[in-house]
Order: structure tokens, then sequence, then C-alpha cells
């Protein structure tokens, strides 16, 4: 996250606020923001209202405004910049940019959309490219070690043995046959 171009680290509820407010620069009322991030229908507006109120003296001042809640300053993310990238086609630098599913132990449900779908968007375009080393960078990360899709485009683009191998032991563990797609 980069108010004004300073960096910070944040906690995962903190985090999750702020990937949303970015995502509505018009704002969220409390309950929008409610059924984004707790599935728990027990979870009060209260208990929203002060883990705002933690992100507000986190942030500073003229940061977070509400009613709705929104952001006032411009934000930049790692997400903002994986997505931008995406929309333009550069998706070496997509990839490049990419750290890793987005705050991979978040439960709630309107960040693991986004998450699923930054990932999913990724993943496609550099299926499409093609590319066989950013499509290996990918089947070596952690998030792409099992990815049988892409170790099937990556062995198409690379026919190593070390990449049929891999692929024929996924092929064997998901059970999808040498010849699946």
């Amino acid at each position: 996250f980069t108010p004004s171009g300073h960096k910070m680290r944040l906690g995962r509820r903190h985090s999750e606020l702020l990937v949303l407010l970015a995502r509505h620069p018009e704002g969220l009322t409390g309950d929008e923001l409610l059924c984004c991030l707790y599935e728990d229908e027990s979870v009060t507006p209260v208990t929203l209202r002060a883990e705002l109120a933690r992100l507000r003296r986190v942030l500073g001042p003229g940061v977070l405004e509400s009613r709705p809640y929104r952001l006032a300053v411009p934000v930049e993310s790692d997400l903002s910049v994986v997505e931008r990238r995406l929309e333009s086609g550069a998706v070496t630098a997509a990839a490049a940019a990419y750290c890793g599913p987005l705050l991979p132990l978040s439960q709630a449900p309107a960040v693991a959309r986004i998450r699923r779908r930054l990932a999913d968007g990724l993943r496609a375009a550099l299926i499409a490219r093609g590319d066989p080393d950013l499509l290996a960078d990918w089947a070596h990360a952690p998030w792409g070690e099992d990815d049988l899709e892409v170790w099937r485009a990556l062995a198409a683009a690379r026919p190593a043995p070390p990449v049929l191998a891999r692929l024929a032991a996924l092929d064997a563990e998901q059970g999808a046959g040498p010849y699946a797609t």
C-alpha cells in the first residue's frame, strides 16, 4: 500500500479494507464493507467501525474518509500494478510485478474473488502468450507447481525431459491422463 508515495506494510484486516476501498473510489457503506469482509453475519457494525478507526490512525489524517468509507488519496498497490499491466497487454511486466496470490490467508469473500480473478487473468495471459520462460516462472512458483494447464503449456513450448516428467507426474496425480485437455 502506498498513500502519497509512502510505502506501508499492513496487517491482514487493514490490507483487506484497503483492497476493497481502492477498488471502490466512490466509497462503500459500512453494510457493504461488512458483506465484502465477513461471511459470519454475527459481526456487528461496531466491530467494523472500530477496525476502520484503527486503520485511520495507522494511515494518518486525510487518507480515510467516511459516509461512505473511501480513500481520499490515490493508492498504488501490487494489485493495481499487475492489473494495469495486464490490461495494457504487458504480460511480461505483469508477471514480474506479481508477488503471488493476493492476501492468501484472507477469507473475506470479496478479497477471495479479487485474488482468484487476478491469478486467473495472469495465468490465462501467460498461457496465451506461450513464453516458456514466463510459463516456467509460474510453474515453479508455489502457486503454480500443481497447475496442470500451465505445465501442459510449458511442455508444448519447452518439451525438455524435466518438464515432461513433471507433466506426466501431474497427469497421474490428478487422473487427467496424457491426452486430457
